[in-house]
């Protein structure tokens, strides 16, 4: 969380375009589509309910009056939302990704970014995965799904970069 924020304080700083963007469902879940049949408590309307603090942006990076925040039953960013529009509006052409989780939200919206030809960079340090099990029950670990998830983004879709590297970027170093 703390790259995060001074990412974020500097992107503001710099007058770098801020877009948030948080995964909300009515709470019956009936805009869940596949994603309710996958996660049954998305389906039944039990989690990420529109509303709820689990379906808000975090306190430690609230949103500036300004500042869009998309909110969305799917896991891309650009999923039936004004994303695309916004950001060719802007001429912008780079986007950098970080958040929660990188396994899902963080890697749709990468790829989405991919085939709209953006130029993506995911943050290694500043993206978090959700751990999972393979269909036998044995674990994998939120670190061995971050390692993998980056690769692969890495491999096709984008550049993976820390927090510091995207700093010194965005101040012209």
């Amino acid at each position: 969380m703390p790259r995060l924020e001074k990412l974020l304080s500097e992107a503001r700083k710099r007058s770098v375009m801020v877009v948030f963007s948080s995964l909300a469902f009515c709470n019956n879940g009936a805009d869940s589509g596949q994603l309710g049949k996958f996660w049954q408590p998305i389906g039944k309307g039990q989690v990420l309910v529109k509303g709820t603090p689990g379906a808000t942006v975090m306190a430690e990076l609230s949103p500036r009056a300004g500042e869009p925040v998309l909110e969305r039953n799917r896991y891309s960013a650009f999923f039936n939302s004004e994303l695309d529009a916004m950001l060719r509006e802007r001429g912008i052409e780079t986007l950098i990704i970080g958040g929660y989780s990188t396994n899902f939200c963080c890697d749709s919206t990468a790829r989405d970014a991919n085939f709209r030809d953006y130029n993506v960079v995911v943050l290694e340090d500043g993206t978090a995965p959700i751990a999972l099990e393979e269909a036998g029950g044995n674990a994998i670990s939120a670190e061995q799904v971050q390692r993998t998830v980056l690769a692969n983004l890495r491999r096709g879709f984008a550049q993976v970069a820390t927090v510091e590297e995207v700093l010194r970027a965005i101040n012209g170093a």
